[in-house]
């Protein structure tokens, strides 16, 4: 099919809003393939990728993950589930050496909103008790319980009323959480350490070691959401070591599967895991930890330690958000401040509308940025940290180009 077929057949048998809003973006094009830091659609234009909602952290068709889905593609790529498998344990013993916890255990599942059920279920069972907090401007996924954990009207709107014992708390008044924790004695709360959708909000520091003395005091589990700042993105291999804060669980996923596989999961303190130990059918997933799957994560790990990944995402990332500084004090009546750190970054803008403009405007000048669906104003900015610095270059060029021609448009 060529391009104009894709769209006619999206719209039809696939969801009109979606295919519009391609249209609207000026994604008019097919993605064909993509390489490195690079997409390539049907016109045979490229684009470099600073966004896919930090999914390519390793880059398109990473090498070695290819080559471990590969090998496994050829041997198992789908599990009966009677036995168990090479490949399942493997990924489980190469998540828990990298995880801050001591001794955890690990359930692989398919998506982020579906690690964050998990986790969400389980922290009911392991203490008994029903309430769960998130934070304000949470994010963590749009499955029914996960909903109910993110603070986003837009996307709740619709399916009210959601779960019961669910409440939004302060994510910067120290005070006032860590009162609704005393007083309310929740069975977890819900973190993400540097929110994604809530404008790469860094929550502070302070507040992390806050949240783990009173949830110490309380009995309440701390869960750590690092599905999107983890794994090296933010320049430490997961978010919170910065806060030197450990959860009781952590949820990875979107870079955990290499950019070639979706791939999740829930990593839990042993104690918190009792539950899913002493009934292993109390929740399962047919499609979790499947064998292509966990082979990518174990391809996916053993790239980010050899090939210092995390440093990689630290010092580029650093050159990337003074640049990025530069670029909003050259147009201040665009963009106001710069948010995030390591590789996963947010360029605020003055008002929605500007950041709208920004992001088709890159298009044009061949570059992949991401909105913050919740905080419409903010452009989210995730490089793969596999840019070199003629990329970086190309980066600089092309936003600079894309910040004039939104000045023209307003």
């Amino acid at each position: 099919m060529n391009a104009s077929e894709v769209h006619q057949v999206l719209r039809s048998h696939g969801s009109t809003g979606r295919s519009f809003l391609f249209e609207v973006t000026g994604a008019r094009d097919i993605e064909v393939s993509g390489a490195g830091a690079w997409v390539t659609v049907s016109s045979g234009l490229k684009y470099l990728d600073l966004g896919s909602y930090a999914v390519f952290l390793l880059g398109h068709r990473h090498p070695r993950v290819i080559g471990g889905v590969s090998a496994q593609l050829n041997t198992l790529p789908g599990s009966s589930r009677a036995f168990p498998n090479e490949a399942l344990a493997a990924a489980c013993a190469a998540l828990t050496a990298v995880v801050p916890m001591k001794s955890p255990k690990v359930m692989l599942l398919n998506s982020g909103a579906e690690a964050t059920e998990a986790a969400a279920k389980l922290a009911r069972a392991a203490t008994g008790r029903p309430l769960l907090l998130h934070l304000e401007k949470s994010y963590h996924g749009k499955t029914f319980g996960a909903l109910s954990l993110t603070d986003a009207e837009l996307f709740r709107r619709p399916f009210v009323p959601l779960l019961p014992f669910t409440q939004a708390v302060s994510r910067s008044d120290i005070t006032a959480a860590v009162a609704a924790i005393r007083s309310s004695k929740p069975a977890a709360i819900f973190v993400e350490p540097v929110q994604g959708e809530g404008g790469v909000y860094e929550i502070a520091p302070e507040f992390l070691r806050a949240l783990r003395s009173t949830c110490d005091e309380t009995g309440t589990l701390l869960i750590f959401d690092e599905i999107q700042c983890g794994l090296g993105r933010c320049g430490t291999m997961w978010a919170s070591q910065a806060a030197g804060v450990v959860p009781d669980i952590l949820l990875s996923g979107k870079a955990l599967g290499g950019g070639v596989m979706p791939v999740s999961a829930v990593v839990a303190r042993t104690e918190c895991f009792g539950p899913y130990d002493r009934d292993p059918i109390v929740h399962s997933s047919t499609f979790g930890g499947n064998p292509l799957a966990a082979a990518a994560v174990v391809s996916a790990l053993e790239a980010i330690q050899s090939e210092r990944i995390v440093q990689r995402a630290a010092d580029l990332g650093a050159k990337i958000r003074t640049r990025l500084i530069d670029l909003a004090s050259r147009w201040p009546t665009l963009f106001g401040h710069v948010s995030g750190r390591g590789l996963m970054l947010g360029l605020h803008c003055r008002r929605p509308d500007v950041s709208a403009l920004l992001i088709r405007n890159c298009l044009r000048r061949q570059v992949l940025v991401t909105p913050c669906l919740t905080t419409p104003h903010v452009v989210r900015i995730t490089p793969p940290a596999i840019l070199t610095d003629d990329e970086v270059e190309f980066a600089d060029q092309a936003l600079e180009a894309a910040a004039h021609l939104t000045s023209q448009d307003l």
